[in-house]
């Protein structure tokens, strides 16, 4: 008698294999790769998040030092040449300045067209737990001009009030200003306050931080060592702008 099989009676190996489901070592492994993906994947994504932040935040202290730049310049331009330039150091490491320029369109000329500007950085209250270094404008009177101009090169620093005034720039780490001057030669040389000409150029340095980074610092001390850290994962966080201001000799 002849039996006739069915194909069937054999299962291929690829059916067998199909019985038999994967093996543990196979599972593992695939959870491995997987993982290894996907941590990949949340690390680029991560990163890309920061760096977006950083870069939103860049942008921010730029636009913030562009216009305070652009403040500057402007009263600097209608600084009138053959008065006093005051200069001075602080021992927090930032520098004041005042000048006498002429008062502009938008400012009450009733009495006079003469005003004194000064810039300066101070500490003072965020909120109740936080205080931080700002630049200040302060723009005095005629009156107050008039008695300085009369004073001469013995008029004294002009005074100022950081709680009267309104800041320009917020969460300073450093402000200072190299004012410099030709010599006869006609090279650029360091200007010095006792000089009987006035500062030809000024190369300004301005370090800030952004909002954010700023809430990590609580108190003048925290700011002073933010200034003076080596620490590159402090000092990323920092924008340095660097400007040469030319003025009217």
């Amino acid at each position: 008698m002849i039996v006739h099989l069915s194909s069937n009676a054999f299962p291929t190996a690829r059916r067998l294999l199909w019985r038999r489901g994967f093996t543990v070592v196979e599972l593992m492994t695939a959870m491995v790769v997987t993982s290894m993906l996907m941590i990949a994947l949340f690390s680029l994504v991560g990163q890309s998040s920061t760096n977006y932040r950083l870069s939103h935040r860049k942008v921010n202290t730029l636009a913030d030092t562009r216009a305070f730049l652009h403040f500057l310049q402007n009263d600097l331009s209608s600084r009138i040449s053959d008065t006093r330039f005051f200069y001075r150091e602080t021992s927090a490491g930032f520098v004041e300045f005042a000048f006498t320029r002429t008062r502009s369109a938008d400012e009450d000329t009733s009495k006079g067209d003469l005003a004194t500007t000064i810039y300066y950085v101070a500490v003072t209250e965020d909120d109740a737990r936080h205080e931080s270094p700002k630049i200040f404008r302060r723009t005095l009177s005629v009156e107050e001009t008039q008695k300085l101009l009369a004073q001469g090169e013995a008029a004294p620093f002009p005074t100022y009030d950081a709680n009267a005034d309104e800041p320009l720039v917020y969460n300073v780490v450093s402000f200072m200003i190299k004012p410099s001057s030709r010599n006869p030669l006609g090279n650029w040389q360091e200007w010095q306050p006792n000089s009987n000409q006035s500062p030809e150029r000024l190369q300004l340095t301005l370090d800030l931080i952004d909002d954010n980074t700023a809430q990590r610092f609580a108190s003048k001390d925290d700011w002073v060592s933010l200034s003076a850290s080596a620490d590159p994962k402090q000092r990323e966080a920092i924008r340095s702008f660097t400007h040469n201001i030319s003025l009217t000799p």
